[in-house]
Formats: C-alpha cells, structure tokens, sequence
C-alpha cells in the first residue's frame, strides 16, 4: 500500500493535479474503507492457516451474492428477480469449479466468512465513494487517500503477527525484496483497475468479474499446461458462464435495474 501511496501521487503529478483535502464525511467514509480493506486481507490470510485454499475459494466465490444482500440492507436499492438468479448459479458454478477436499474447521471458516463479507462490503462502499453526487472522489484520489491509512493498519497486524521476521536472515534477501516491488507495481494495477471497474460498472459487476477470473484460469490452464480438468470442474465452469450471460441480460434489458434504483 505504500508503493500505491507513491504511485497515485506520481500519477497526480504526470496529470499537472494534486490531491483533494477531504472533507469530514469523506475522511470517515476513506478511513471505514481501509479498515474493511485491511479486516479482508487480514482474515483471508490468517484462514489459510486452518483450511485449503480450495475451500476458502469456494466460499469466496458467494461474494456476488453477499455483494447484493448487503446493497439492498445498507443503500436500500433493488434488483430484478434475475439477478438474483444469475448470482446463484455464478456462485453454485464456482462451487462446483473450485471444490477440492474440505477440510472444515470453525476458525478458519469464520476467518474466510468475514474475509467474503468484508470483501463485498469494500465493494459497495468504493462505489458510493466514487459516484457520490455531491463529494464524488477520482479512483487515482480515492486510492492516494485510501493507502495511507491502510498501509498504517497493515503495518501493526504485521508487526503483531509476524514480529519473527524481523530477525529472519531470509527477509534480508534482494531476490526476496525485487519481487515485492515487482509485487507492489502489480498490487497498485489491481487497486486502480477494480476502482475503475466499480466506478464504470457496479459492485456487484465487480464481484461476478472476480468469479470469472478463476474460470479463465482454469481454461488458460488446459490451454497452456495441459491440465487435466474433472467433469464437475468443467460443468462448474459452464454453470458460471450461463449465470455471466443471465447477469449480463438482466442488467442490460433494463437500464433502470442496471443502476439499481432505490426502493
């Protein structure tokens, strides 16, 4: 979050601008943000100490749907039946995909629990920062302000959780530091594209493009490598694909519904 913090502001530069002060309301609503951002990164890593990946994906893979159920509680907007149909079968598709053993275990499903939730939540609050009609925020301004304040929580969780590194010979490595920079650049790109995306489309637009993500995966994985892919992998995949075009036709038929219109 510190390279992002570096990069928004070279960018603000190269663009002749600087960043906005922030009002009041919008200190809060950029400081509410970090901290979900952070209280995801945080739970979704610690999870991985309990449970597969396989698993934490499959859960993962429900946050169009939190996405949704957490709009319609916290802005009051609706969306058509189908949706909500098309949500379903995206999620029942990723379950299907990424469904390895499950290796159950109380913590770690409540540590990915809330990482889900948390990531939905990002997700609409993003999106209110950057379509308010009144104190509207640039992606590159909302991420400049949004690093800082994240880059700050991530550095005491680190500092509590993995205070052993400081004396690890291993974290003195210059191999090690070129791929955290190069990691960082990266990390920057997919702030600012899912900023873009949110501002473009809509949180939940955001959510289903993440789902699909790991179905591209799969298939890039066949194409290139090989893999080898079960049926019920397969007919995952497929399911996804069906729910995306039924998401797409929901949206696109009614433009009304498209913006979610309040209640």
């Amino acid at each position: 979050m510190i390279a992002c913090y570096g990069l928004c502001g070279a960018t603000l530069r190269v663009r002749g601008r600087q960043a906005r002060s922030l009002s009041p309301s919008q200190s809060r609503a950029v400081l509410q943000l970090s901290l979900v951002f952070v209280v995801s990164v945080a739970a979704g890593n610690a999870a991985l100490g309990y449970i597969h990946v396989s698993f934490a994906q499959a859960i993962g893979a429900t946050a169009p749907l939190w996405t949704v159920l957490l709009s319609v509680l916290l802005t009051r907007r609706s969306y058509p039946r189908l949706v909500y149909a098309a949500l379903g079968l995206i999620s029942t598709g990723m379950l299907l995909a990424v469904r390895g053993e499950v290796n159950f275990h109380p913590v770690g499903f409540a540590l990915v629990l809330t990482a889900t939730l948390t990531r939905a939540l990002k997700s609409i609050l993003q999106g209110m920062l950057l379509s308010a009609a009144d104190e509207r925020l640039d992606p590159i301004e909302l991420l400049y302000h949004m690093a800082m304040r994240s880059a700050a929580a991530l550095g005491l969780w680190a500092l509590v959780m993995e205070r052993g590194l400081v004396h690890d010979a291993g974290a003195r490595s210059i191999g090690l530091w070129l791929c955290v920079g190069a990691s960082s650049v990266v990390a920057f790109a997919l702030n600012l594209a899912q900023f873009l995306v949110t501002q473009a489309t809509s949180a939940v637009t955001l959510q289903v493009l993440g789902n699909i993500k790991v179905v591209l995966l799969i298939l890039l994985s066949v194409a290139i490598f090989g893999n080898e892919v079960s049926l019920q992998a397969a007919a995952g995949c497929a399911l996804c694909i069906v729910g995306v075009v039924l998401y797409n036709r929901a949206t696109a038929r009614k433009p009304d519904a498209a913006k979610q219109q309040r209640v």
